[in-house]
């Protein structure tokens, strides 16, 4: 580390890690980093009595990351009974040997400033953080007797800003009353896939098929390829999809036309992926939050909030919640919006599909179950009182009572979906409340 005359620094970083998770011809990998900064205002010529703080910096650096689990290198089994008193050997994952550390080099220019005697004061930052040898579970046909291997299958951006502001409203002997905020903005894109895993081309981007996901060249990671839902028959009530139909030429390969009908059939375009649509990454494109603080006269009161904008969440818990019953499922909870479900006679025209027993693919998953990852958390409020120290004559140098209340509320697109769970049925985070 470096610094000149308390307006210069610099400073330079280098590691080498070795990882146990990886294979022991994979295991080392080597990591650094870069940065400067200039304190402008302490400089001689500078001259603007409005601002107490100005500070430019950049930095440049490498890290590394192995969260993958143990043992994803190699093959493992199982011992197991055999059912005959004996002992049998069954294959329990597939391991790859090649595995090694998915790098993260980042890149950050920005600013931080006081104003006002810091009055009002924050950072301004760019980042641009690439990840290469990206650490990914790799899905496979059943057949190939597992599920899934690890890879690194390709690099990763992410670009994007961050804001940051705190403000006194009000600063005086007995009073304080502060605001904040921030505020970060973040594009995603995959910048290149290994040839062997673009086996499937959508819109001219290519890659591969991941669950209800399409993960390509150009594209934001998990950005959504799914079937689009298309109403109710108002003839049956049945769900139906959009199916592309193809017009093919005698040779069986050359396609004459193409043509997207309505349909309720799901099997027909369950295993067609032809028939998806590609949709906009499950990725927010704002997050943040922002708060305020107030001081008075030993009493002090803070609120703070959480927020995310941009992004849509498959919302299986209501698609859950809104499927009949099966042989195999009889009790289990309903959404109140099935009351409104078709019915020939008194609902014919309803956006949610008849409610029939065993009816096999009503909630498959669809564009139907997409809802607005948005949401707006009130995450903290706060309230205390501190006893002026004079009280004590000495022998108390602080005494504080408050009481907090954590997770107070949040509100989403529909009434129980919670997006920072990501829409899969998890738990929100409990609401406590201590004094």
């Amino acid at each position: 580390m470096y610094e000149y005359d308390g307006r210069i620094f610099a400073s330079a970083s280098y590691r080498r890690d070795a990882s146990s998770r990886f294979h022991p011809d994979h295991r080392w990998g080597n990591f650094w980093s870069v940065g400067a900064a200039w304190i402008i205002n302490r400089e001689s010529w500078f001259n603007a009595p409005v601002v107490n703080m100005l500070k430019i910096k950049a930095s440049y650096g490498s890290q590394g990351n192995d969260a993958i689990g143990m043992y994803k290198y190699t093959d493992l089994y199982s011992v197991t009974n055999d059912g005959n008193d004996g002992i049998s050997i069954m294959f329990g994952a597939k391991g790859n040997p090649n595995i090694t550390w998915e790098t993260n080099a980042n890149l950050n220019i920005g600013a931080e400033f006081g104003l006002w005697n810091d009055r009002l004061s924050g950072s301004l930052d760019f980042f641009y953080r690439k990840t290469s040898d990206m650490l990914f579970s790799v899905p496979v046909a059943p057949s190939m007797g597992y599920s899934s291997y690890y890879d690194n299958i390709g690099d990763m951006a992410n670009t994007g800003i961050e804001l940051v502001l705190n403000g006194d409203i009000i600063r005086s002997k007995n009073v304080v009353w502060s605001v904040n905020a921030n505020l970060t903005w973040v594009k995603n894109k995959v910048l290149s896939l290994p040839e062997s895993r673009k086996d499937y081309e959508v819109n001219g981007h290519k890659g591969f098929i991941s669950g209800s996901t399409f993960l390509a060249e150009g594209l934001p990671l998990n950005t959504l390829y799914i079937h689009e839902y298309a109403g109710v028959n108002p003839t049956t009530g049945e769900s139906q999809w959009m199916q592309l139909k193809k017009e093919y030429a005698e040779d069986g390969e050359t396609v004459l036309s193409e043509k997207w009908i309505k349909t309720s059939n799901y099997g027909d375009i369950s295993s067609d992926p032809d028939s998806k649509v590609l949709l906009d990454s499950t990725l927010a494109d704002v997050f943040g939050g922002f708060g305020t603080t107030l001081y008075a006269y030993g009493f002090d009161l803070s609120i703070a909030f959480d927020y995310q904008l941009g992004g849509t969440t498959i919302d299986g818990s209501y698609a859950g919640y809104m499927a009949p019953s099966t042989a195999s499922s009889l009790g289990k909870n309903y959404h109140l919006d099935l009351l409104d479900a078709w019915n020939k006679e008194t609902n014919p025209n309803s956006e949610i599909p008849r409610f029939q027993f065993a009816d096999e693919y009503v909630n498959a998953t669809s564009t139907r179950f997409l809802i607005s990852s948005n949401y707006l958390n009130i995450s903290n409020i706060s309230l205390g009182y501190t006893f002026p120290a004079k009280w004590w004559n000495g022998h108390i140098s602080n005494l504080r009572v408050y009481v907090v209340c954590d997770n107070v509320w949040y509100w989403s697109a529909r009434k129980g979906f919670d997006p920072r769970g990501g829409g899969n049925g998890l738990y929100s985070p409990i609401r406590t409340i201590s004094g």
